[in-house]
């Protein structure tokens, strides 16, 4: 909800500041493309989710080092306070089946290990997501053909509220991903000295 409540709020000054000190065009023009942006944007980000999942899972093994942040890369997610607001931030595991918000089974290594899995995912998903957030500048140029500044005056900051949005999952998912790791390795180790 508090996604849904920032994107409408960004939304609002946006066509605000467009409507107040860039009066080129009617209130509507700056109401519809402020929405046509923010759709375009949420379009994008969905279909590089879509295309990524598609990858196969040797490309998120969490050994490789993308998914294993350094003490500095830690320490900066705890400075942002990333304790305080990943509750606040929302899980769209049930695209994929598989939800994050909490362990489900603490104890299975099978599940801890698709839980990592699901959060390398994750993570490469939001960063690519960033710099195709910026693609939907590109359409100001089909839509309004150039024949204003629309792609910085909504566009651009539809894009970067979107790149922002889209990169705070990354850093929880980082920010989680050491402990399970370490959760994982540990069962796995005792589950193969069960066997």
């Amino acid at each position: 909800m508090v996604y849904l409540f920032i994107i409408i709020i960004c939304m609002m000054i946006i066509f605000l500041v467009n409507l107040l000190f860039n009066p080129l065009f009617p209130w509507y023009y700056y109401l519809f493309s402020t929405i046509i942006f923010t759709v375009l944007v949420i379009l994008i980000d969905g279909l590089v989710a879509l295309v990524i999942r598609k990858m196969p899972e040797k490309y998120f093994d969490y050994h490789k080092k993308i998914f294993n942040p350094s003490k500095k890369h830690l320490a900066f997610y705890e400075n942002m306070g990333v304790k305080r607001w990943k509750e606040k931030v929302p899980e769209l595991g049930c695209f994929t089946n598989f939800r994050k918000n909490k362990i489900d089974s603490p104890n299975d290594p099978e599940y801890i290990r698709r839980y990592i899995l699901e959060a390398c995912y994750g993570v490469i998903i939001h960063y690519v997501s960033v710099p195709f957030s910026f693609v939907i500048m590109i359409f100001d140029i089909y839509m309004y053909q150039g024949k204003s500044n629309i792609f910085l005056t909504i566009a651009l900051p539809v894009a970067l509220v979107n790149a922002v949005l889209i990169l705070l999952p990354s850093f929880i998912l980082r920010y989680n991903l050491p402990k399970l790791i370490r959760i994982y390795e540990i069962k796995k180790k005792a589950s193969q000295n069960n066997d």
